[in-house]
């Protein structure tokens, strides 16, 4: 009976171990550095820098840059986002310089906030698995 209830624990606690390790899986996401070597810049093609990757729930996007008109909001909204009306969908702005942002699972939209560069077309779509 004792080499029955062995196997019990030994498997329950494999179980338990398994979970850990798929959990940890699904938490610790992938690190992107928006724009790549131009950064979060007027000059980075951000649309094509989204095409070939796929973002998922726990990424992380790094949004580097120094000037304080770069400012990034995030925001929900793709009507007021296509718009560049931000300031009535901002959901976070980061202000940093050097911001981190964790991904959810939907579509979230990034600009620059206040600033001309989003009516001359420095956006980001995310599309979050």
């Amino acid at each position: 009976m004792a080499v029955g209830m062995n196997k019990i624990l030994v498997i329950g606690i494999g179980l338990f171990v398994s979970c850990l390790l798929l959990r940890c899986e699904e938490v610790d996401g992938k690190e992107y550095i928006v724009g790549d070597e131009k950064r979060w810049s007027p000059d980075a093609n951000l649309t094509q820098w989204t095409e070939d990757k796929k973002f998922k729930a726990g990424d992380v996007l790094v949004f580097e840059y120094k000037d304080p008109l770069l400012m990034v909001a995030a925001v929900r909204d793709k009507y007021l986002f296509d718009k560049c009306e931000l300031y009535a969908g901002v959901i976070k702005l980061y202000t940093s310089g050097n911001d981190h942002a964790v991904l959810e699972k939907g579509t979230i939209y990034f600009a620059p906030y206040p600033s001309p560069y989003c009516e001359n077309g420095m956006k980001l779509t995310v599309h979050v698995e």
